[in-house]
């Protein structure tokens, strides 16, 4: 358990998904404005809340955008606030990972929630079942691309934040007893081994003769 950069990491990453999301939408929508064809601009710069604030906008449009947002921002801060916490001091790659799969998973439910608003402010007629289901198919897949595209950046940072904070003090009482400093003993004598000491003769006998 490190919860000591918990709530730092969690809140910078929160802060960084939901400017990540805006500036994604909105460089989409100016990609749009230019004419830049639509295949190569979803497979880099997805959209994931449906940026709506362009000129005359639709309201149902821009309810979804900011429901989105909100959704992507708060998941994004407990999860990866869960993610820190859990995870071992120094332990990077699990952070990072961690923290990566929580911008997607954060990603893909934000689209989820705008997918029925934003099919519904599209004005489909209902009759049209299978144009419905390729918007939302779409609404939710780009949702969960984009965390999958951009949400190493997020995680790389917290990652850093995570590795450059200090351990816990119980953290490091634990370690310091798992590998006690070795000492240096005497050995005792081992039983049965064979001492030098000086031994007595008896004396000889007189030389007869």
């Amino acid at each position: 358990m490190n919860p000591n950069p918990a709530g730092r990491a969690s809140v910078i990453a929160a802060i960084m998904v939901g400017a990540g999301a805006l500036l994604s939408g909105f460089a989409g929508f100016l990609f749009v404005i230019w004419g830049v064809p639509n295949l190569p601009r979803t497979m880099i710069l997805q959209d994931p809340i449906g940026f709506a604030l362009r000129p005359r906008p639709i309201p149902l449009a821009v309810v979804a955008m900011f429901l989105a947002l909100i959704v992507i921002v708060a998941l994004t801060w407990f999860f990866v606030r869960l993610v820190v916490r859990s995870a071992l001091p120094k332990r990077g790659a699990a952070v990072f990972f961690g923290t990566w799969g929580a911008v997607i998973i954060a990603s893909w439910i934000a689209g989820m929630v705008r997918a029925p608003l934003a099919i519904s402010a599209l004005g489909i007629p209902s009759e049209q079942s299978e144009i419905l289901m390729v918007q939302g198919f779409q609404f939710v897949t780009a949702g969960a691309a984009w965390g999958l595209t951009w949400g190493w950046i997020t995680a790389l940072v917290v990652t850093l934040i995570h590795r450059s904070a200090p351990a816990p003090e119980h953290v490091e009482r634990e370690a310091s007893s798992s590998h006690p400093a070795t000492t240096a003993y005497p050995y005792p004598p081992q039983a049965g081994e064979a001492t030098q000491t000086s031994t007595s003769y008896p004396p000889r006998p007189p030389h007869a003769g």
